[in-house]
């Protein structure tokens, strides 16, 4: 049975090669906190404007030979709550650490009143569709290949809503100890995510028997879209292993898959690293958010 052309269209099939570098680079870097000196973990590690890249691992750890960029590109390392750094890849020879510097936060405690505040759920609530995103590909044959993929919906939503929580979800999962993080962004008029509405870090951890609807409380983050009427969330994956034994059909090789349906007026985004450029497909994705708003 063949699969859908907009299975292939939505799926990453190239994998990065590995760069030859002219000078030896550190097995791994440690992105630590510039003030505690404390690990980042699943700090994002990309080259802008290109499909490159990587993500550190739980102890803030990554390996510069798996970002497949040249010695001459510049690296951009970042994570929710820290101001990003971007640094030439030969510079990683000098830095076996490398510190972020935490932003400052300037955050007011939201009330929500029941008699004043309207709850909604915004986004796409089906749980099937001839559409199928895949985080992941039979091409993905490095361990790195699929870390720093990301993709989700853009959600119209009202000025000043609180969001309270996220729901997406998974119609094929053959991987173990799968996380990502969720990523909550404004759009710009290209219909690009641009700025993060995020001021700390929010993952999601699967249990390796997951599927069908995955929840995330967004209530402990306190986000608030401000003065965004649009606003991108998104899945970017940061860990995870195939599931062990040989696939026996096609319909059994690795693969996180969301669904999704044809749209003329909703749009699905992805890139392949964290730094490389937005595509954007008239897809509306099985994701959606509550949000509570004063009116």
């Amino acid at each position: 049975m063949r699969r859908p052309f907009l299975y292939y269209l939505l799926s990453f099939f190239g994998t990065a090669q590995l760069a030859g570098f002219g000078q030896a680079l550190p097995a791994s870097v440690r992105v630590v906190d510039a003030r505690t000196q404390q690990s980042v973990p699943y700090a994002s590690v990309g080259v802008p404007g290109k499909p490159l890249g990587t993500v550190a691992d739980a102890q803030g750890r990554f390996q510069p030979a798996q970002t497949g960029a040249a010695a001459t590109d510049t690296l951009e390392v970042s994570c929710v709550g820290y101001q990003p750094r971007r640094l030439p890849l030969a510079a990683l020879q000098q830095l076996p650490e490398l510190a972020l510097t935490p932003q400052a936060q300037a955050l007011g405690e939201v009330v929500v009143r029941a008699a004043t505040w309207k709850r909604r759920r915004v986004g796409r609530e089906a749980a099937g569709g001839p559409v199928l995103y895949s985080f992941h590909s039979r091409a993905d044959t490095l361990p790195s290949a699929r870390l720093g993929r990301e993709a989700g919906a853009i959600l119209r939503v009202r000025p000043g809503s609180v969001m309270e929580d996220a729901h997406v979800f998974i119609s094929q999962y053959r991987f173990q100890r799968v996380r990502f993080r969720l990523n909550v962004r404004a759009v710009d008029a290209d219909n690009h995510p641009a700025a993060s509405l995020l001021t700390q870090d929010v993952q999601l951890a699967l249990s390796d028997s997951a599927r069908g609807w995955q929840h995330i409380d967004l209530r402990p983050y306190n986000v608030n879209v401000g003065a965004a009427k649009r606003v991108a969330v998104t899945l970017e994956w940061l860990a995870g292993q195939p599931r062990p034994g040989k696939p026996a059909t096609w319909r059994d090789w690795p693969g996180v898959v969301m669904p999704a349906a044809f749209s003329a007026t909703h749009h699905l985004v992805f890139r392949h690293k964290s730094e490389d450029n937005w595509q954007v497909h008239l897809a509306n994705l099985s994701l959606y958010i509550t949000t509570v708003s004063p009116d």
